[in-house]
């Protein structure tokens, strides 16, 4: 079902044999999964990841134990804890379950979800997204939605395009900074050295 159809490239084309290494399409995959958690796919991979026992419903128990390791790394990185019970009140109340004991994968798929459809996953997978999500600015928020990109992916790609090409152009300047410092070294005339040094060549008694 879920485990096919959102993670169809991940498990290489149908081979359900488990891999210990990722190849170049498994990555793009998740890449894709995880840096844009509102389309489908992705809905249906991060689904498919915390329905541990295969049923097609999200309790409690599953996501609590997702969320205990978010816990620890709260504690070890200093944050405020953020109780689980707090924690899922939250999302319920965004995702609007049309039953609130579980979750299925079709509550995530609502039209109006679809905005806040990634912040339980990153509640339960990806700590600073979800630290984020908890402090983000209200202004940033409208911005964000009345942006030019249709997708939180296009976002991403943009935004880390113009920090690799800035990257690039920092690392161009260094090296002409160092290709200048180099020239201004050859640049120095070798008879410099021997200042000091006139009549060493006499014989001192």
């Amino acid at each position: 079902g879920g485990a096919n159809e959102g993670g169809a490239s991940a498990t290489g084309k149908g081979d359900k044999s488990p891999k210990d290494y990722l190849t170049y399409e498994d990555f793009i995959f998740f890449m894709l999964s995880e840096e844009d958690k509102a389309n489908e796919i992705s809905v249906r991979y991060w689904f498919t990841c915390i329905d541990v026992d295969g049923d097609g419903k999200l309790n409690n128990m599953e996501m609590r134990s997702f969320y205990a390791l978010q816990q620890h790394r709260m504690h070890q990185v200093g944050h405020e804890n953020i109780p689980f019970e707090d924690m899922l009140c939250q999302m319920i109340d965004m995702i609007k379950p049309k039953n609130e004991e579980f979750i299925v994968v079709e509550d995530f798929l609502q039209e109006e979800c679809a905005p806040v459809s990634g912040a339980l996953f990153d509640a339960l997978f990806n700590l600073n997204k979800y630290c984020q999500f908890e402090q983000r600015d209200p202004f940033q928020e409208r911005q964000k939605r009345e942006d030019e990109f249709e997708t939180d992916w296009d976002r991403f790609a943009c935004m880390d395009y113009n920090r690799l090409a800035m990257e690039e152009e920092a690392r161009e300047e260094d090296a002409m900074e160092i290709d200048w410092v180099t020239v201004d070294d050859e640049d120095e005339d070798p008879d410099d050295f021997n200042i000091g040094l006139g009549g060493s060549s006499e014989a001192p008694f």
